[in-house]
């Protein structure tokens, strides 16, 4: 099951994009709070911290810093029974900065 998640995450890898480094994950760094996983993500001068609650269905709540205006496009498998293998995309509409993804993570 690992090794077949990381191959769907290899094949769905988009060259041109800087990624961003989960550098925080709630499940491995701060273990015991079941209500809410927590997660940063950072690099190229972004952050991203993620909430996600719920188990069936997810509740994800996203905070970027920088702040302003940008725009979020999550990818991943979508249907049920699937893996939740997931990135977020941000890019930045009228902006010079350089869209970027994190890395893929399971939710």
């Amino acid at each position: 099951m690992t090794r077949s998640v990381g191959y769907a995450a290899f094949g769905r890898h988009e060259r041109d994009l800087d990624v961003l480094d989960v550098i925080f994950d709630s499940l491995v760094d701060a273990p015991g709070n079941e209500g809410c996983r927590r997660l940063r993500f950072g690099g190229h001068g972004i952050t991203l911290d993620v909430d996600v609650r719920g188990q069936a269905e997810l509740t994800v709540e996203l905070r970027v810093s920088p702040y302003g205006p940008v725009q979020v496009e999550s990818r991943g498998a979508d249907g049920p029974g699937d893996t939740r293998l997931v990135s977020f995309l941000l890019q930045w509409p009228n902006s010079t900065q350089r869209p970027v993804r994190t890395a893929w993570i399971m939710l």
